[in-house]
């Protein structure tokens, strides 16, 4: 297959941030706003789902778990099968859908399979995977990184008018119903510096809920919501 990455372009996971959809009523519910940057100063949001946003953020974090989610049952059956997750590639957006498929190589066959860009994302933060998006889709979606002076990025209006104005602001419309990227980079790790308490306890949440300590859980979700989560 050689060639095949030519028109693509490397991204990473430049950061993910919760966010509460207020359109929802009182409260919001609670998406993630994913960041991916490649090379240029474009970055392109997607929103996902809740519980994906979680999954992703505890890949990315490498926290451990005591019991598989989907995601790491998906793992352990490609590494059982001796299947390798060769890239992701969020390669559409149409009607405001983000598409996407996973390459995956076995010792018999090579074969694309279709996925939502963040089960995607999950599995290449996994499995060490490189991700990759078409030109087209950066140049649809790809918005401006703001820099001020000092060279610090800003990110929190960034998060603010994605969500607002992105055509990948709401699960629906973003690709987590219908379908949400050569350098052998795989997806980076945000700096834990940018943790707000509120995401640190959205990542302690989404732990405990894994090991089913679901009081304890409750009060860490009191917690949130004290905070505006």
């Amino acid at each position: 297959m050689a060639g095949e990455n030519d028109h693509l372009l490397p991204v990473r996971i430049f950061n993910i941030y919760p966010y509460s959809d207020t359109a929802q009523g009182v409260g919001g519910i609670q998406n993630f706003l994913v960041f991916l940057k490649g090379e240029t100063s474009k970055v392109v949001p997607i929103t996902i789902g809740h519980f994906e946003g979680q999954a992703l953020v505890m890949a990315l974090r490498k926290i451990p778990l005591p019991r598989p989610l989907p995601h790491n049952l998906i793992q352990s059956l490609l590494e059982r099968m001796n299947a390798k997750v060769h890239k992701l590639v969020i390669h559409t957006l149409k009607d405001d859908v983000f598409h996407a498929h996973l390459l995956i190589r076995t010792d018999d066959d090579v074969f694309y399979l279709d996925c939502r860009p963040s089960d995607g994302m999950i599995l290449a933060t996994l499995l060490g995977a490189p991700v990759f998006m078409s030109p087209e889709v950066l140049n649809e979606a790809g918005r401006e990184l703001e820099v001020e002076p000092g060279g610090a990025v800003q990110e929190a209006e960034a998060v603010e008018e994605a969500s607002a104005e992105s055509p990948a602001a709401s699960p629906e419309t973003g690709g987590e119903e219908s379908g949400e990227q050569d350098t052998g980079e795989s997806a980076a790790e945000p700096a834990a510096d940018t943790l707000t308490n509120l995401e640190k306890l959205n990542v302690q949440l989404a732990r405990l809920i894994a090991e089913e300590a679901y009081e304890e859980a409750a009060r860490v979700r009191d917690r949130i919501r004290e905070l505006g989560g």
